[in-house]
């Protein structure tokens, strides 16, 4: 069975910000064929405009063609799934694309660094219903056995 993963937008993030950050390695990891990467429209057009923001792109020195070069990168690498937006799982309404595109996609994991994901016990009940585990980067890291030194 392949493990599949849905990556929230703030490791996206983090891995653009610091391209040797563990965020960053987690991904090369699944470019690399080690899982597949799940995402949908809405997190690919909401990644796009997280990294546009001002301080964002201040923070990288980053130029629109890094932001064009970075997003072209994502997009070949996710297997596009088809979302609704009409789930409503979790206390943050921003968040339940991305627990729904975990379910359509019939992902293994969902990592995040969002404590309001990776905290919300009913959320992690409910998704463990469902064979989807969520997972901080580091979590991911150590129980695929990934070596991304």
């Amino acid at each position: 069975m392949t493990v599949a993963v849905v990556i929230d937008t703030n490791v996206w993030v983090s891995a653009f910000l610091n391209p040797d950050g563990f965020p960053a390695r987690l991904i090369l990891a699944g470019k690399t064929g080690n899982f597949s990467i799940i995402s949908s429209l809405p997190l690919v057009d909401e990644l796009q405009e997280v990294l546009l923001r001002p301080r964002i792109m201040k923070i990288r020195r980053a130029t629109l063609t890094d932001v064009e070069v970075f997003m072209t990168g994502v997009v070949a690498v996710v297997q596009l799934v088809p979302v609704s937006g009409d789930l409503s799982l979790c206390r943050d309404p921003d968040d339940d694309i991305i627990l729904e595109t975990a379910i359509r996609g019939r992902a293994t994991y969902v990592v995040s660094r969002d404590e309001d994901v990776t905290r919300d016990l009913d959320l992690i009940h409910v998704l463990r219903e469902r064979g989807i585990e969520i997972i901080t980067v580091q979590r991911l890291i150590d129980r695929l056995q990934l070596d991304v030194a």
